[in-house]
């Protein structure tokens, strides 16, 4: 079984992920040695190393030479993702060097390094800071000076900047950290592939949650995930939705789940709509005009907003839904991403917020929270999954997708 380390590594040489390539492409060991000037015995020892640590065989051995089995055709898949991650982290150093140093010989790019040095490197990256990244992976702090240092002496270039609390990425660092995660995200998902193949569900789920999602929609896809597959690991990330998408690009999440963004035709994010959502106006069940009928939004004035930072998507529809019925913007209103805020805000005051339904499903079924009956149009946004578009999701992230896909069929049904 492969270890991960606390940042998700799978401790697997990158030298063996390479020669792997190798052959699996010329489908021969004399091949690939000649290839990466290497002899037949280094190779065929390598690829029977890999194939013990991961406790499959990768290819069948006939006459002719190597020829990859359905583990290894699976396994190559990946691999040869994370290889493109490293390639491309080595087409953008040329920008970035001042010296013009040759990248396709550098041990980093050519995969020629341990993944204990570009673990210590991305420990370092996450933690900022020499001690703790020392602590999280459990070395001293001269091996993560050591191994960095090293990756410098080879790019030639700092990737840190020193200050009083810590350390700071220059922006090549932002770069590289970047490809090594997505390629190590690659690996991890081989490992879930082999698995899968065996029969055997393993493996995490990472989700990035907006604020529609977190009530019911998400909760009820993990809640039947889980109920079948009892051996995966979910974890959840929220926050506003540039530092998810930071998250996503970096490999850190599998993807986020809400409103969905309008996104440039060449970027490297995918979307898939799950359902339209149409807000309301939310208030406490005892509220004032909880019993009136034909209502309208001037009716509200008196009351005061709780409402969604206006650069987001509920944020714009409710300034469209201000400007079409002629109303002013409202001053001096409560702005919040946070609906645990929300609803003691609502529950303590007489004040409205612009919600959707499924956000206070619990709150209704209590009789904390209802919808006025005010007509505010169509107010409908865009809710599903936004994605990396060239990486394919794990065996336990598809399974994730197929319950949330199940759970918003039935709320479109309702």
């Amino acid at each position: 079984m492969i270890n991960l380390d606390p940042n998700g590594i799978p401790e697997l040489s990158l030298r063996q992920l390479r020669f792997f390539m190798s052959v699996y492409k010329l489908k021969s060991v004399t091949k690939a040695a000649n290839e990466l000037n290497r002899s037949q015995t280094a190779i065929t020892k390598s690829i029977t190393d890999l194939e013990k640590s991961l406790n499959v065989s990768l290819f069948d051995r006939v006459a002719t030479g190597m020829i990859a089995n359905a583990y290894g055709e699976a396994f190559a898949t990946r691999t040869q993702r994370a290889i493109d991650e490293f390639q491309k982290a080595s087409q953008s150093f040329a920008s970035y060097s001042k010296l013009h140093m040759n990248s396709e010989n550098n041990p980093i790019f050519s995969m020629d390094v341990s993944y204990k040095r570009l673990a210590a490197f991305i420990s370092l990256y996450h933690c900022k800071n020499v001690h703790s990244a020392a602590d999280q992976l459990n070395v001293t702090k001269a091996a993560i000076y050591s191994s960095v240092r090293q990756l410098e002496v080879w790019l030639g270039i700092f990737l840190f900047e020193s200050e009083p609390q810590g350390v700071v990425p220059t922006p090549y660092c932002n770069v590289l950290a970047q490809h090594l995660k997505l390629a190590f995200s690659e690996i991890r998902y081989a490992l879930e592939d082999l698995a899968n193949l065996d029969g055997v569900t393993s493996g995490s789920v990472k989700i990035g949650t907006l604020p529609y999602t977190r009530t019911y929609l998400t909760p009820q896809a993990i809640n039947l995930l889980l109920d079948e597959h009892h051996n995966l690991d979910v974890s959840t990330r929220e926050g506003p939705y540039n530092l998810l998408e930071v998250s996503l690009r970096n490999g850190d999440i599998d993807f986020i789940i809400g409103a969905i963004r309008p996104s440039e035709k060449d970027s490297d994010l995918n979307t898939e709509i799950l359902l339209e959502d149409k807000l309301s106006v939310i208030a406490r069940s005892n509220h004032p005009l909880m019993g009136r009928e034909n209502l309208s939004l001037g009716d509200l004035s008196d009351y005061g907003w709780v409402l969604p930072e206006l650069h987001t998507p509920s944020g714009r529809l409710f300034l469209e839904l201000m400007k079409a019925h002629g109303l002013p913007i409202p001053t001096h209103s409560i702005h919040t991403s946070s609906l645990s805020m929300v609803r003691g805000l609502l529950m303590g005051s007489d004040r409205v917020t612009l919600l959707s339904k499924h956000q206070i499903y619990y709150d209704r079924n209590h009789e904390l929270l209802d919808v006025l009956p005010v007509d505010i149009g169509e107010t409908y946004r865009p809710i599903g999954i936004t994605m990396r578009r060239r990486t394919e999701p794990s065996p336990a992230a598809q399974l994730f997708l197929d319950k949330l896909r199940q759970v918003a069929d039935s709320v479109n049904e309702h």
